[in-house]
């Protein structure tokens, strides 16, 4: 009995023991929930490719320490970025371990454990601050997902770090603020006993709020959107935002829809300009109409004065810039820029699937510490006029070819397809009038057949026309036939012409359509090649009846016949009168 009571003792006094021992390395830990998880770790939010990011947990042992690290993660980053991350806020130790968290000096972090939205990017913007703190470089993990996006990770001790992503030029259009990724203990351990070092994952693509203030992980990248808006001589809408038809010496309207990047306090001086540059075919009109708008919402926007921009005019009316100054652009970050002006089709327009482009580009910083690092988003649209009997694209050698809707024959002449098998007649002059035209006075258009028999008519809006032959070549009577015309377009999503048809007198069409390819330099869509079917239409003249040729007994026998029957008529008449009297 005596033994067992001593054996009771020994164990009571040992797990006395080992309670003390517990309790003195749980008052550190419990330190630690000032910086919960809640309050520190921007959560995923369950974007793409945050489930691949796990919180790692590293093990630290006996108690935290200066050396502690684990795994942090930016999900959602720009494959070829720069990414680095800056402690801003620091853990401290005591001889018991882990004690609370405190900011770096020269951050001016007012409480640690909540830093300010301001308070941030003002760190951010200060490179000789940066320079002076703890930093980490942050690596891709080699996986990069269908839209270009992959995930940077790095070994982070605890506290806050301010991240930074810092685009290469020309690698994306995306303009990213700054970020915080914050690394806290827990006293989530076996037992509750062992500390641990927790990394949190912050999503580059979503917003999130750090005590209820709102901090953008990255802003909506920039976009521009050119659109087609009108166009004079036409009751009807043709095409669509992005391609239409006109015929030269129309006014076409376009529209830029873009937007001031959503920058950050972290940026302190900016670029943004928005350029649009207009391709053969079109010029400015005079005056331009431009007008400039900005606002939230396109409800709110105002027009603005150069007293937000400066704007310059290309030397040669094909183009302009406008400048909107840092201050302004600054103070109106993420709103929406609205821009309209007029340019007119002009006699040097491609035709056919030779396109007059027209390109707008929005160009602004991207690093808030070099103001001259930029990138540049940019929409093209596509105007086109029609000719017939003409180039179906332009000087392009490689399948380009001449049309042949119309053909002037004389008698005797056979078309089969587009294959004359007879002399054709040149020298014939025609009229091409516009129908159904909205100005007061339809485009008319003149031509005449060359040696080959062919009616060229360039600068030809889709729509319908009359064609009609107003004078006959030497030898041959005038084709009185007044014979209609149609010219159908259609066009692709992106404002590309996908085909048009030419009809002639409701029975002869003739059909062309374009395969489109990417141009590797100009990332623009470029024609491939071209398939048609194409049916001829013969405009035949008649043959004046041949005169007698000169010297021989000519006019002059039937002339004195002609005579003497009327002075013949003339006595029977007088003679019967005569009578009639007596």
């Amino acid at each position: 009995m005596r033994k067992t009571k001593r054996l009771l003792a020994l164990l009571l006094t040992l797990v006395l023991v080992s309670g003390m021992t517990v309790l003195t390395y749980a008052g550190p830990v419990e330190d630690a929930g000032a910086m919960a998880a809640d309050d520190m770790t921007p959560e995923p939010n369950g974007a793409e490719g945050a489930d691949r990011i796990a919180p790692a947990k590293v093990y630290v042992g006996g108690r935290p320490q200066p050396t502690d690290r684990t795994t942090a993660a930016v999900v959602n980053v720009a494959s070829g970025a720069a990414v680095t991350a800056y402690r801003i806020v620091e853990p401290t130790y005591g001889v018991s371990g882990f004690t609370g968290y405190q900011a770096v000096s020269g951050t001016g972090i007012v409480k640690a454990t909540e830093p300010t939205s301001d308070e941030v990017t003002s760190i951010a913007a200060n490179q000789w601050l940066l320079n002076t703190l703890e930093s980490e470089p942050l690596y891709p993990d080699g996986w990069v997902d269908a839209d270009g996006l992959t995930t940077y990770t790095g070994q982070l001790g605890a506290g806050y770090w301010l991240v930074l992503v810092t685009p290469y030029a020309g690698v994306t259009t995306e303009i990213y603020n700054p970020m915080l990724i914050g690394v806290y203990y827990s006293a989530d351990g076996p037992g509750g006993s062992v500390g641990l070092v927790t990394g949190g994952a912050v999503n580059a693509n979503s917003k999130w709020s750090l005590n209820s203030e709102p901090v953008y992980a990255k802003s909506e990248e920039p976009r521009i959107d050119k659109r087609i808006t009108g166009e004079s001589g036409k009751y009807w809408s043709d095409g669509n935002e992005s391609g239409n038809d006109a015929a030269v010496g129309d006014t076409v309207s376009f529209a830029i829809d873009t937007q001031i990047p959503g920058y950050s306090k972290a940026y302190q001086n900016v670029r943004v300009d928005v350029t649009d540059r207009i391709g053969k075919g079109l010029t400015l009109a005079s005056p331009a109409a431009i007008t400039v708008k900005v606002g939230a919402v396109s409800s709110q926007a105002i027009v603005v004065t150069d007293a937000a921009f400066t704007y310059t005019q290309d030397y040669d009316d094909k183009g302009f810039q406008i400048s909107f100054y840092s201050d302004f652009a600054l103070a109106h970050s993420g709103e929406n820029v609205y821009i309209s002006y007029d340019a007119t089709v002009s006699g040097d327009a491609g035709y056919n699937f030779d396109a007059n482009t027209n390109t707008a580009k929005l160009i602004y910083t991207n690093d808030p510490h070099d103001m001259y690092q930029t990138t540049e988003v940019e929409d093209t649209t596509y105007t086109y006029t029609f000719g017939i009997d003409a180039d179906l694209c332009g000087n392009n050698p490689a399948w380009n070819q001449v049309t042949r809707e119309l053909i002037k024959t004389g008698e005797g002449a056979a078309v089969s397809g587009s294959a004359v098998t007879a002399a054709a007649i040149s020298g014939a002059s025609f009229s091409l009038v516009a129908t159904g035209s909205a100005l007061a006075y339809p485009a008319s258009y003149a031509a005449i057949s060359d040696a080959e028999g062919r009616l060229t008519f360039t600068g030809l809006d889709a729509g319908d026309y009359l064609l009609q032959e107003t004078a006959a070549p030497e030898g041959y009577s005038l084709n009185e036939a007044v014979i209609p015309v149609s010219i159908w377009a259609s066009y692709n999503e992106d404002g590309t012409l996908s085909s048009y048809t030419v009809s002639v007198a409701g029975e002869a069409y003739s059909t062309y359509s374009a395969a489109y390819r990417i141009n590797e330099w100009t990332n623009q869509a470029e024609v491939a090649s071209v398939s048609s079917s194409a049916i001829t239409y013969e405009i035949k003249n008649t043959k004046l009846n041949g005169l007698p040729s000169t010297g021989g007994i000519g006019t002059t026998i039937f002339t004195i016949a002609g005579c003497a029957l009327m002075v013949l008529a003339a006595g029977l008449f007088f003679a019967n009168r005569k009578k009639s009297e007596k």
